[in-house]
């Protein structure tokens, strides 16, 4: 089985790099001005810090929903998916009796107009859930059809979600897919 990490567990981490890079230019750019003996633009500072202060709490907040289910790592029968054939897999959350996923959805998309993803294809994905100790775990299997075409930047996703206190939590995980009628060099 292979491991494939979701996508969320880098937003707090970039969110995080930056407001601190942002924090170090101010600060830099604070210096650099008192050093010449330049006037400080207050305003600007002010509205720095609390865009600083903003990216802070938005790294907190995807954190705290990145650890409403943990890690939840993808494990796929192979590291590559292949077009035409069956692919089983399995996503493990750290909670014991969790029930609110029934369905995952997986998607296909390829570059469209002005760099944005366009879906080409999308199914819906049903789950069997089963309680091991202090683990649940989600097993899925599925096909991706021969006739979807891939291109340089087509991606395949899966992503599994449910909505609590308002909030949407999901877990996104990109899939390596190939044709299996294309030889790779």
């Amino acid at each position: 089985m292979v491991k494939i990490n979701s996508e969320q567990s880098k937003r707090s981490a970039q969110l995080k790099f930056v407001a601190y890079a942002t924090s170090v230019i101010l600060i830099a750019g604070c210096l650099i001005a008192t050093s010449m003996q330049v006037a400080l633009n207050w305003p600007f500072i002010v509205i720095g810090s609390f865009c600083i202060v903003g990216l802070l709490i938005a790294s907190q907040s995807a954190n705290n929903r990145f650890l409403v289910l943990g890690k939840a790592p993808l494990m796929l029968d192979s590291k590559i998916v292949m077009l035409g054939v069956e692919t089983k897999g399995q996503i493990v959350i750290n909670q014991p009796h969790f029930k609110k996923f029934n369905t995952a959805i997986l998607q296909i998309l390829a570059p469209g107009y002005e760099s944005a993803l366009n879906e080409i294809w999308s199914d819906t994905l049903p789950l069997k859930i089963e309680f091991d100790r202090d683990t649940t775990l989600l097993d899925f299997s599925f096909t991706l059809p021969t006739q979807i075409k891939l291109h340089t930047g087509t991606r395949c996703y899966l992503t599994i979600s449910y909505v609590e206190n308002m909030q949407e939590v999901k877990r996104t995980y990109r899939l390596n897919v190939r044709d299996p009628k294309v030889r790779m060099l």
